[in-house]
């Protein structure tokens, strides 16, 4: 019996072992050569808000910087009408490089169904390029989501591919990231990244060149 007990938590284990596995990792990888300024290039998720939001998303821009503690600050920038949006996110390292986690806040200031401003925190929006008023869809816990970030492949000067696995009490999702040093990249490097997007199992609707636009890109310097 209690060999047979042993057998299953070995096996149990060896399930997570491999769940954690299934997202490549960046070989050797150099934190401090993935700070600085990137723009997003690429983006795909299998999440309903982005099926939802796709066509208003535009590029936008990312500033990483290292904390004391070896974390990353993780900095977004994007236009909303004439404003522009930050949107900021602590990454927490793991003991494996290249892998960090996050929590997104699981509070919502406002009840389901009543509008709200795409800054405040409970409403998932990314780069929206129009003056819109997000439906908070989620109960007022419903939103608090962990997050598993892998920096898939990067060459540190040119781009960065980044898979995101979102756990949450409503389900889970996937969402994969395209950023690059300048605001274009090659055919080569947007089908690695439409590529991997399939091979994590999402769509050709899931999956978003962004429109390039002017818009925040100083702010975001």
């Amino acid at each position: 019996m209690q060999a047979t007990l042993l057998s299953i938590l070995g096996l149990a284990l060896l399930g997570t072992l491999h769940a954690q596995d299934s997202i490549p990792v960046q070989t050797d990888f150099q934190q401090d050569k993935l700070t600085g300024r990137w723009y997003s290039i690429g983006l795909a998720s299998n999440s309903n808000w982005f099926k939802e939001k796709k066509h208003l998303m535009k590029m936008c821009t990312t500033i990483i910087s290292s904390t004391t503690e070896g974390n990353l600050d993780v900095t977004s920038t994007y236009p909303k009408g004439d404003q522009c949006v930050t949107r900021n996110s602590l990454y927490i390292k793991t003991e494996q490089p290249g892998r960090f986690t996050y929590t997104s806040p699981r509070e919502c200031p406002a009840s389901v169904g009543q509008s709200q401003t795409c800054s405040q925190p409970c409403c998932p929006c990314f780069c929206l390029g129009a003056d819109l008023e997000l439906m908070c869809l989620m109960s007022s816990t419903g939103w608090g989501s962990k997050n598993n970030v892998y920096v898939v492949d990067t060459n540190y000067e040119e781009y960065a591919l980044v898979a995101t696995k979102i756990s949450k009490s409503t389900g889970s999702s996937t969402m994969v990231l395209l950023y690059s040093r300048t605001k274009e990249l090659s055919p080569e490097r947007l089908e690695m990244f439409t590529q991997f997007s399939k091979d994590q199992g999402l769509t050709d609707d899931e999956i978003l060149i962004l429109p390039p636009t002017d818009k925040c890109m100083a702010d975001a310097a």
